[in-house]
């Protein structure tokens, strides 16, 4: 599998439905984001996954990772206003460039295409998986707003807010490659939001431990799969 060649088919599948919408504001606002592409990190996770099961290059693979990516950018879009963030991959955030509102619509614009692409690739099993990670995504930070302005997580409820942020579309990254890196996912996730929060000076009393944790369960798994070689 050539990686490149299959993300940036995700990129024009990604770009050809921002560019389905109507209005001179959604157009402006959907180049604004379309501009700065981040490093596609969960499309690589769906690709690399699928690619184990010679799939990389197939429709359905390509449209389940371009929804993953756009799944993950309606979050980041959403997680600025939450979190009051004017920038965003060392640009203004949408919401700083415009307003909270545009940013708000252009997220649920982006849900709207991930499930027409859901309808599309008509698994219900696949919805069914999507939706969970959503509903896990929001509870999380519902969950996180409840706990502020306190760190001093337990960590029951610390492993809920990171999976649910990050690590469980991680998980349904590579599950909807290869249903069996679905647990590498969950791992590699968890340990991608741990290593964050210490870069952004959020570990608390749990985050050490934590990551030494996920290293060793990853460890483990390595010798029962084909770990990708991400970007």
């Amino acid at each position: 599998m050539n990686l490149e060649d299959n993300l940036n088919a995700v990129r024009q599948e990604f770009l050809s439905r921002m560019t389905r919408g109507n209005g001179a504001l959604l157009r402006e606002v959907e180049a604004f984001v379309t501009s700065r592409p981040g490093k596609m990190l969960r499309p690589q996770l769906t690709l690399l996954a699928a690619d184990t099961l010679g799939q990389a290059s197939s429709r359905r693979t390509l449209l389940l990772a371009t929804a993953v990516e756009m799944l993950h950018n309606a979050s980041l879009l959403h997680d600025d206003i939450i979190d009051h963030s004017d920038t965003r991959r060392g640009q203004p955030s949408v919401n700083a460039r415009w307003n909270n509102s545009v940013a708000v619509l252009v997220g649920d614009f982006l849900l709207a295409q991930v499930m027409r692409i859901l309808h599309e690739v008509d698994e219900p099993d696949t919805t069914q998986r999507v939706y969970q990670t959503v509903e896990a995504m929001v509870e999380a930070e519902l969950l996180a707003q409840e706990e502020l302005p306190t760190t001093h997580y337990s960590l029951p409820t610390y492993l809920k807010i990171i999976d649910g942020k990050t690590a469980h579309l991680f998980a349904t990254a590579c599950a909807l490659g290869n249903p069996e890196y679905e647990e590498f996912g969950l791992h590699y996730g968890r340990l991608f939001q741990l290593q964050d929060d210490i870069a952004d000076g959020e570990a608390n009393e749990h985050t050490d431990a934590l990551v030494e944790q996920e290293k060793n369960i990853l460890r483990a798994i390595k010798p029962s799969l084909t770990i990708p070689n991400l970007k």
